[in-house]
């Protein structure tokens, strides 16, 4: 089951929050990059691992990248993103 790590995040009226906006672009980068990875057979984007990056932000990740990939996709959390980003254009 995919959760929160509590020290990146925190809640506000009922929504979810990101407790230094900073994290906002550590983690968007890293969802995208998981995406590449997974789209390019294992290609890397950086040096460092997304998937190590999204371990710190969410716990119960699944064990592989298409796995991980799979369950947020599912969880949501890119639309959240894509949509999050797309507000900020406007």
């Amino acid at each position: 089951m995919l959760e929160l790590n509590g020290e990146y995040w925190k809640e506000v009226d009922g929504g979810v929050l990101f407790i230094n906006e900073a994290h906002n672009m550590r983690l968007w980068t890293a969802l995208k990059g998981l995406e590449f990875e997974v789209e390019n057979e294992g290609m890397s984007l950086t040096r460092i691992s997304s998937f190590k990056v999204l371990k710190e932000y969410f716990f119960g990740l699944k064990r592989t990248k298409k796995g991980a990939f799979k369950q947020l996709m599912d969880a949501g959390v890119y639309a959240q993103f894509t949509n999050q980003f797309k507000k900020g254009e406007e």
